[in-house]
């Protein structure tokens, strides 16, 4: 059934269960564009760090006992630089970054990373691969992480693109701890029968939990709003699994317990507030949704790596709600930077009066940083800005109904409140895959004919957002109205 892998060994600390279930690849497959987006990137960064290395050489097979078989005859052979070298020995499988012999003997562990900070998941992974090397009887001196730097910018020398940690401390107290599970680890995750899952804070943002711990079980305490990791763990102690199991004395915000009241009452929260804060929006209304994207690698000159880059946007204008006079979008040329341009429209199509509804604060941050970047919009920019107003800010303290679940999140709320209009028509129907589209495209890896189509697709997602957002307002309107 193969070896016992970092990903499934890591999924184990977190949960047996879930590292079981790992090993047998019973989890969702990650197939979305997005996804895809992320697995290449971090290829191409693993390959742009062997330019670091220049006198390494690769131990990289097809299969991993293959290359496994390559990486001991690299090193029978006195290489002293490998990159990708496999290792096999206890049941568990690794392919290391790169490895350096030094002049007693020892070696030297480099992790690659795609990220551009120290993260305490980057030394869990680097304690695995010195625990697996050390069964294997490769002794690690020291261990060097390497992620990406912010100083980076197209062009320059690949030595500029990341930055060197040394973990050797960290990575040594980790290794220590997972030698001391690693049997049980590997008796658990062999074993036939499946571990018993059971409760815990993890279970919350588990990818397997609705068929798992939260398999059947309605107005789980994972739905109240924002529940502190603290929390969860204490309502566990006290067997509170679902929402009319926690008692009336627990500490709750004011948002839990309204989510509460309206489990047990089975009703739907409206503030007194609703009225009022609709009341203050502004004629004519201007609805405005952005898009962007985030890649590991700058696509453009003068960008650092992991930027935001404004990509698009829809506005609907509305004297009448809901009603749509005008319909304003944009989006971007892919083949170089169009944030000035896109401030500059934006400027143009909302003019100087009139409500600007969002769904979070997203647009305002973004029109934030726009003002930074051109001291000479600013003024205009944060016109815009004075007159968002966060419609998802409205509906999370003043409407609430227990199909929600807990969530205030466009997507969660819109199928509740208007059934009838959902994303699944739409070719690109999710921010990420949209995201990752836009990158496919400045990334030169979509032809004339899919660039077209692409574009056409994601003005179609972005006008939907739009959309969604005014059939939410005239849902609160007529709610006020009814009342």
């Amino acid at each position: 059934m193969g070896y016992i892998n970092k990903t499934v060994f890591i999924n184990y600390i977190d949960c047996p269960t879930l590292g079981w279930m790992t090993k047998r690849r019973m989890l969702p497959r990650l197939k979305e564009l997005n996804d895809k987006l992320l697995m290449l990137e971090g290829r191409n960064i693993h390959k742009l760090s062997w330019a670091l290395f220049p006198d390494g050489v690769n131990a990289q097979k097809s299969e991993i006992i293959t290359s496994e078989q390559h990486t001991g005859q690299l090193i029978e052979e006195n290489n002293k630089i490998i990159l990708e070298a496999s290792f096999v020995s206890g049941g568990f499988s690794v392919r290391t970054d790169s490895l350096h012999k030094n002049d007693s003997g020892l070696w030297h562990l480099y992790e690659v990373k795609s990220g551009s900070k120290y993260k305490v998941k980057y030394v869990e992974d680097m304690a695995f691969s010195a625990m697996v090397l050390a069964k294997a009887g490769i002794k690690i001196e020291n261990a060097t992480l390497m992620h990406l730097s912010h100083d980076y910018r197209l062009g320059m020398n690949i030595e500029n693109l990341f930055t060197s940690l040394d973990c050797t401390e960290k990575v040594a107290a980790k290794m220590q701890e997972y030698e001391s599970i690693s049997q049980k680890a590997f008796e658990d995750i062999e074993s036939d029968t499946m571990p018993e899952p059971y409760l815990k804070r993890n279970c919350k943002n588990c990818p397997v939990f609705n068929t798992c711990m939260g398999k059947d079980v309605k107005n789980h305490i994972f739905d109240l709003p924002r529940l502190s990791g603290i929390a969860i763990e204490e309502l566990i102690a006290l067997a509170a699994d679902t929402i009319d199991k926690v008692p009336d004395d627990f500490e709750l915000t004011e948002m839990q317990q309204i989510v509460k009241n309206c489990v047990l009452s089975g009703t739907t929260y409206i503030s007194d507030n609703l009225k009022t804060e609709l009341a203050n929006i502004k004629y004519p209304v201007f609805y405005l949704d952005f898009e962007s994207v985030t890649t590991i690698m700058p696509l453009y000159h003068d960008i650092a790596p992991h930027t935001q880059l404004l990509t698009q946007f829809s506005i609907d204008k509305s004297e009448n709600v809901p009603e749509i006079s005008r319909h304003f979008e944009y989006i971007a040329d892919h083949t170089k930077d169009c944030r000035r341009e896109i401030a500059e429209k934006l400027i143009e199509y909302l003019g100087k009066e009139g409500s600007i509804i969002t769904y979070s604060n997203f647009e305002k941050i973004a029109i934030g940083r726009l003002s930074v970047m051109f001291p000479d919009l600013c003024e205009d920019l944060r016109n815009i800005n004075d007159r968002i107003v966060d419609l998802e800010a409205i509906v999370r303290k003043n409407y609430y109904d227990i199909n929600f679940h807990g969530r205030s999140s466009i997507k969660k709320v819109l199928p509740v409140m208007i059934p009838e209009m959902n994303y699944d028509e739409l070719a690109i129907g999710e921010g990420g895959n949209a995201a990752a589209a836009f990158a496919f495209m400045a990334m030169g890896l979509y032809d004339e004919e899919k660039i077209k189509e692409t574009k056409k697709n994601l003005l179609a997602y972005c006008a939907q957002d739009t959309m969604a957002m005014v059939k939410i307002h005239k849902f609160l309107l007529d709610i006020v109205n009814d009342k």
